[in-house]
């Protein structure tokens, strides 16, 4: 295996266990420490803290090493505000009805992702849901915007899964999959960027909901 492909393995798995909790926000991660845990060379190491650096998941700060990025639920807010104005705006810049074949692979994302969560697959349910919106946004045809929107949606990964063991939610989010989906087999711009819409601000809620908990055990605990 070459370096460049080393890193960008251990890049993913990181990547991994950070959305997922293993190392949770403002946990310090160190170099000794992930060359243990992977099986990793520390140049390897050092490329995936860098990539994942770039990508808002990890944080430097002198003298105390490398933390995972822990947002306050006002950054969290602003981090969506965002995401609502690029993805809308690519949807509003989609043109409909979108071809017949990338309906029929949303769809598939759309089942596989469902038949994921009904399994308790979350890994898949998480990179599904990920390829879904990939898809969708690509429609657009400004790979400028496709790519802010890629890059701000990497910054929203941990946010995104503190909602997976919500049947409700969940229920909720496969039925705006299938909503987006029809939105773009049809020619109506307002439906379809008003599906987009909707299917943003409840992963911020709840993670302004844990964050708050969390706060509340540390200052009873200090």
């Amino acid at each position: 295996m070459n370096e460049k492909t080393m890193a960008t393995e251990l890049e993913k798995d990181l990547e991994n266990d950070i959305i997922f909790g293993i190392y949770p926000p403002g946990s310090r991660i160190t170099e000794d420490s992930v060359m243990a845990q992977y099986n990793a060379k520390r140049h390897a190491v050092r490329s995936a803290f860098a990539l994942l650096e770039t990508q808002g998941l990890l944080v430097r700060w002198p003298h105390r090493g490398v933390e995972v990025v822990e947002l306050t639920p006002d950054e969290v807010d602003a981090l969506y505000d965002v995401r609502i104005v690029l993805e809308t705006a690519a949807a509003a810049r989609t043109k409909l009805p979108v071809d017949p074949q990338i309906v029929d692979r949303l769809e598939d994302i759309a089942k596989r992702h469902t038949e994921a969560f009904e399994t308790g697959d979350f890994r898949a349910v998480f990179w599904l849901n990920q390829e879904f919106h990939e898809v969708q946004f690509a429609c657009c045809d400004n790979p400028r915007l496709t790519a802010l929107i890629a890059q701000h949606a990497r910054m929203a990964q941990p946010i995104r899964v503190v909602k997976y063991d919500d049947e409700a939610h969940m229920q909720n989010v496969i039925r705006q999959h299938y909503a987006i989906i029809e939105a773009m087999r049809g020619d109506a711009r307002e439906t379809y960027v008003q599906a987009t819409k909707e299917h943003l601000p409840a992963s911020a809620t709840a993670y302004r909901m844990l964050y708050e908990r969390r706060y509340q055990r540390r200052r009873a605990s200090s």
